[in-house]
């Protein structure tokens, strides 16, 4: 029989699985017992909602309500208030009184079935125009105040709600919860930063002040000491080398190094090394090969050259030997295709002045394995 492998990847972790930061956990919760609103920032990938989903079996510990609504794929409010509801189902005592008390007969029961026998509900045709979608999320929200308990309200992708074309009324309809739910306090997450700053920064934003923005932390040495002793656990060798060439590679995304690992530990090797992870990491750069063509397929020709210019060259971008090397007409070229790259979401638009930073580590590894 094979043994479990010690590394999972691909959704959020908990348990032996999830490498903690204690401090980290410690001091958002700190900032929420004190009803302090916290904006968390990491890059996709990077355990935000591994964290959230820490920080809510300490918070359940004591007794609060820890609702987690994912926002990440909404494209309306109809959509929005669906996951909503979908993330209060949980709550079976608590979504019984919202259901008998707001929602009433504008839910109807559909015919799915959690494993645990929970039967799902979904709003009535009669209620779902735009006007009876807003009061509702209006009144399921207002009803939290009904709960005799600390409710943290998290919201994953948070950034998402500014993204509807609805002229800011969700984001101006959360602030304002934000304001009069006086037992609640929210945790948002995000992962394009330039927008959370602007959310917090701009004086015609509703979320102008509102919360405390912070950022995920790296990990520390000690996450390296983690990853070989999950590898010992499966009898494998490992030492720090070859784990921090690993980081170093993938920014130390915990979902790619848990899916760099997981290939490793499935091959029965007796040890890791160098030759290992990059074997690793073709592997898992080959799985996303599609998407990444059509990505690299999509982008103009000066695009493409700047791709590979930014995944090759450290420094000294704007050199006129890099720019003759990579078939660049001028360096005003280079910067604007540059520019369309960080719109595009492809280049991390907020790194040090005269660094370039790729938003997807694998990606950044692909664009170089055909340099």
């Amino acid at each position: 029989m094979a043994s479990t492998n010690p590394f999972r990847y691909g959704s959020p972790v908990e348990g032996e699985y999830y490498f903690p930061l204690p401090q980290f956990n410690k001091n958002i919760r700190s900032y929420l017992d004190n009803r302090i609103h916290v904006v968390l920032y990491g890059p996709r990938r990077f355990g935000k909602t591994s964290l959230i989903l820490d920080i809510a079996k300490e918070e359940e510990k004591e007794s609060a309500v820890f609702i987690l609504i994912d926002v990440y794929n909404i494209t309306s409010h109809w959509d929005f208030l669906q996951q909503l509801l979908r993330s209060l189902r949980p709550k079976q005592t608590w979504f019984k009184k919202l259901k008998d008390k707001v929602l009433g007969t504008k839910l109807i029961p559909t015919a799915d079935v959690d494993p645990v026998g929970q039967i799902s509900f979904s709003l009535h045709p009669d209620f779902r125009s735009e006007k009876d979608v807003k009061e509702l999320i209006q009144d399921t929200f207002a009803s939290f105040n009904d709960l005799d308990a600390k409710v943290i309200i998290a919201i994953d992708e948070f950034q998402k709600i500014f993204q509807l074309n609805d002229s800011g009324w969700l984001a101006t309809t959360m602030r304002t919860q934000m304001q009069g739910l006086k037992n609640c306090v929210f945790l948002f997450s995000g992962s394009q930063k330039s927008v959370l700053a602007d959310m917090l920064n701009n004086q015609n934003s509703p979320f102008y002040k509102s919360c405390m923005i912070l950022d995920m932390p790296n990990p520390g040495d000690d996450f390296t000491d983690w990853i070989i002793s999950r590898f010992k656990k499966a009898g494998i060798k490992c030492a720090g080398q070859p784990i921090n060439e690993l980081r170093k590679l993938v920014y130390d995304t915990p979902n790619y190094i848990q899916q760099a690992c997981y290939h490793i530990s499935s091959q029965n090797v007796e040890k890791v090394d160098l030759a290992e992870i990059r074997s690793a990491l073709r592997t898992i750069v080959s799985q996303s090969a599609f998407s990444f063509e059509s990505l690299h397929n999509s982008l103009t020709l000066f695009q493409q050259r700047a791709l590979r210019l930014c995944a090759n060259e450290e420094k000294a971008l704007f050199s006129k030997e890099f720019i003759d090397k990579y078939q660049i007409p001028s360096a005003p070229t280079l910067a604007t295709s540059i520019k369309s790259l960080k719109l595009r979401g492809l280049l991390d638009p907020t790194p040090n002045p005269g660094q370039v930073k790729f938003e997807d580590p694998l990606f950044k590894l692909w664009i170089k394995s055909f340099s």
